[in-house]
């Protein structure tokens, strides 16, 4: 971008009152330097952090910058091997916790700010070198005795020294030939030793080391030789404590020194989302939020093309602005703005170019939907030396100078703003100059505003195609600019009618119209016919305005109420279904609360049954004895079988087939042994108990087994196993069963072992032994029923 153009469009001030809306220097830094881009993609990302910020504004969410400091080049020292001071590590420790902060804060808006969420989350993790300061320096920038065990040590013995000197000072105080030779009974320091102050006449009375006298020469400071031994201790320890203290401050330092380029990439992206919400901040103050757009960015195309500003205001002028809306580019490549002095003409021509360079700078743009602006290649701007929004000073050699410049560079990506154009000489001569830089600028492409007060420039606009007139409006009443611009009619100068309504004699009015040709009578005349018809259009146009704001109002009324039904609508679903829900769970609540009574209800009544069998059991006639058979083949004894020891006339589970030894571990009721083969007297299946709801009676039935496998089924195919295997298995009087399952997934374990905790006959589960199966295999601990 032509930096005269930036200086003259005043793109700086922008700049600065940017600047002041930052918080801290880094933020202030960018902002200063930033600079208007040509490429459209850049621009965009640029204007679309600038509507993420004013999006996080308006929600009330700021990344607080406090505590942030620009300390890269202190990291940058510390990298050279500079030893950093407790404050200098201080600052560095603050700037690590803001950058933790806003990285907290933006990462979490991620769906409403990506890019500044992008930003923060590219902070590098400054937690371990934040906590690394703080674990050794408080904040008032005291390194803290827990630094290092060798200054934990150091001050301990510099505190006990201290206060060793100081009794021994004390007590030397309290002893009275001591006491009468002292002009104050006081302990004073010189030169970092704890002195005396001795009368001069008695200074043999203390002997000691002389460290200053009393400007008067009557007191004398001396350090008690007692005491010197304890104060060069206490001296010692001091110096030990300086030397730990910096090579504490030095190892922090080279930790700093190595994270040097995360510090400084952390300032760096700190200061980037400091001034997109300054750019925020400023955007508010401007009323400058209605482009501030986070999604695509529709306002902005690729130059060549139209530059279209609705409702522009000058982002520098205070009170009461009146907007400026015009158009130039595409069919129309250059706009003649005309009418009387301080009327506004410079003010639109700048405004126009001082959005164009906010917008490539992705700054908040003062304007309304509707706008469109170019991403320019570049911006040239001819407004002379001195001009500024109230008045122009400039010489013609001036602006010949700076407009050969311009027709040397300008193309069809360029936008040029030329003030007072053809002004400064003869006027004849100075229109013509006008028209042909006029014709060269169209020729080039170029998109060309200008302001003139050459009547042939007006007859030009008029006649040429791609060039149009507009102009500034003039309140002959008030003879008060009214600072409206209208594209499509030349200004007038109205100086006439000025000069009659501030007393000029009518007869030299009158004289002075018989002077004007008859053309340019003809032309004020038509001119003023077409203001008139354009009043006319502008206030039907306003009254159909008008009844197409009602007419949306009314639309937009009937949208909102349609959307309220809708809410209404998925309101009561949303409740119903929760209502719903809520009723099913408690359905469900009430069927386990069922299923829980029924099967205490069966446990209670099995052990009723069990007890009348027991009892029918009793009066039955004593069994025989029972003859054991010879000693058993350890082939057949699998996990599961029952057996009968020798000696023992209840039969016990054996969990494992016999070992090498011939030895084999054995379930007796709770009593889990080992025993050798040879005390196995017989193995068969037993006698049990079969309790029903109908019936009681002892029955010879086929072992219902000590083991289900459950592998190779799904989990609705095996849980109804499981529960029909544990009845029966209960039934029997087992007190712990194997359930196969093996190990997979684990889905099915989980799913067999959520059963059994609901189950009323499982009083307990746990996982087999590596020889029973590990984790493949379930034990479960039944009721005894």
């Amino acid at each position: 971008m032509d930096d005269h153009a930036l200086a003259v469009l005043e793109f700086p001030a922008v700049l600065q009152r940017l600047a002041s809306l930052t918080s801290f220097s880094a933020g202030r830094e960018a902002a200063l330097a930033l600079r208007p881009l040509a490429d459209i993609e850049l621009v965009t990302r640029r204007q679309r952090q600038t509507g993420e910020a004013v999006h996080l504004h308006r929600m009330a969410t700021t990344a607080s910058m406090g505590g942030a400091r620009d300390v890269r080049d202190l990291a940058w020292g510390a990298e050279r091997g500079q030893v950093l001071t407790a404050g200098d590590l201080i600052d560095v420790a603050s700037l690590c916790r803001a950058a933790g902060q806003v990285q907290r804060t933006l990462t979490r808006q991620v769906e409403d700010a990506p890019l500044l969420a992008q930003v923060a989350s590219g902070i590098a993790d400054l937690g371990p070198l934040r906590g690394l300061i703080e674990d050794a320096i408080d904040e008032g920038g005291t390194v803290r005795d827990s630094a290092s065990a060798e200054l934990a040590q150091i001050r301990r013995e510099l505190t006990e020294a201290h206060s060793r000197l100081q009794q021994r000072l004390q007590a030397m105080l309290s002893n009275s030939g001591v006491a009468n030779a002292l002009q104050e009974p006081i302990i004073v320091m010189r030169d970092g030793r704890y002195v005396l102050p001795v009368k001069a006449d008695f200074r043999g009375s203390v002997r000691g080391v002389v460290h200053d006298t009393s400007s008067s020469g009557q007191t004398v400071y001396v350090e008690p030789l007692a005491v010197v031994d304890l104060a060069n201790r206490w001296r010692e320890l001091q110096v030990q404590e300086r030397h730990e203290v910096e090579r504490i401050l030095r190892e922090i330092s080279a930790a700093v020194g190595a994270g040097a380029e995360d510090v400084d990439d952390a300032v760096r992206r700190l200061g980037e989302i400091d001034l997109a919400q300054a750019k925020a901040r400023l955007a508010d103050e401007l009323g400058a939020t209605e482009l501030a757009l986070r999604g695509r960015i529709t306002w902005l195309a690729d130059a060549p093309a139209e530059l279209r500003l609705v409702e522009a205001r000058h982002p520098l002028l205070t009170g009461h602005v009146v907007p400026t809306s015009l158009h130039v580019g595409g069919d129309i490549r250059a706009l003649l703005i005309t009418g009387p002095n301080t009327g506004g003409k410079t003010v639109a021509l700048k405004t126009a170019g001082l959005l164009c360079l906010m917008a490539l700078a992705g700054l908040p743009v003062p304007a309304r939907l509707g706008s469109q602006i170019p991403v320019y290649e570049s911006v040239f701007a001819d407004i002379g030396d001195e001009q500024s929004i109230e008045q122009s000073l400039s010489t013609f050699s001036g602006h010949m100078t700076s407009v050969i410049g311009i027709l040397e560079r300008a193309g069809e990506r360029s936008l040029v703003l030329l003030d007072e154009l053809g002004a400064g000489t003869d006027p004849t001569e100075g229109a013509a100059l006008g028209i042909a830089i006029v014709e060269r600028l169209v020729e080039a492409g170029a998109s060309l505003i200008a302001t003139t007060h050459h009547s042939e420039l007006k007859l030009y606009a008029h006649q040429t195609p791609g060039v149009q007139n507009a102009s500034v409006e003039f309140d002959l009443e008030t003879l008060r600019p009214t600072y409206r611009l209208t594209v499509g009619l030349p200004g007038q100068s109205n100086a006439l009618a000025i000069a009659a309504n501030l007393g000029m004699p009518s007869d030299v009015i009158e004289r002075a119209r018989a002077g004007l040709s008859s053309e340019e009578r003809d032309l004020e005349a038509l001119l003023a016919d077409l203001r008139g018809q354009l009043a006319v259009a502008e206030e039907r146009a306003e009254a159909a305005s008008r009844a197409a704001a009602e007419t949306e109002a009314i639309r937009e009324d009937l949208a909102h109420r349609q959307s309220e039904l809708a809410a209404d609508e998925a309101r009561i679903r949303q409740e119903a279904r929760a209502r719903i829900r809520r009723e099913l769970r408690e359905l469900e609540r009430l069927v386990e609360k069922s299923r829980r009574e029924v099967e205490a209800a069966r446990i209670e009544q099995a052990r009723v049954d069990l007890a009348r069998a027991r009892a029918r059991v009793d009066e039955l006639p004593p069994e025989e004895p029972r003859e054991f058979g010879p000693t058993v083949d350890a082939d057949d004894i699998q996990p599961g079988t029952r057996v009968w020891l020798r000696g023992m006339d209840t039969a016990g589970e054996a969990l494992a087939e016999p070992d090498e030894h011939g030895e084999l571990e054995v379930q007796l009721g709770s009593l889990r042994t080992r025993v050798r083969i040879e005390q196995v007297a017989r193995i068969d299946a037993p006698e049990r108990v079969w309790v029903d709801r109908s019936r009681v009676g002892l029955a010879q039935a086929a072992d219902v087994g000590s083991e289900i496998d459950l592998r190779g089924r799904t989990i609705d195919e095996a849980l109804p196993s499981v529960d029909e295997f544990l009845d029966h298995a209960a039934r029997a009087g087992r007190p712990r069963v194997r359930i196969i399952h093996g190990k997979g997934t684990g889905t099915l374990r989980r799913a067999v072992r959520d059963f059994m905790e609901r189950h009323p006959l499982v009083k307990g589960y746990e996982t087999a032994t590596g020889p029973e199966g590990g984790e493949g295999v379930t034990i479960a601990l039944l009721e005894s029923v």
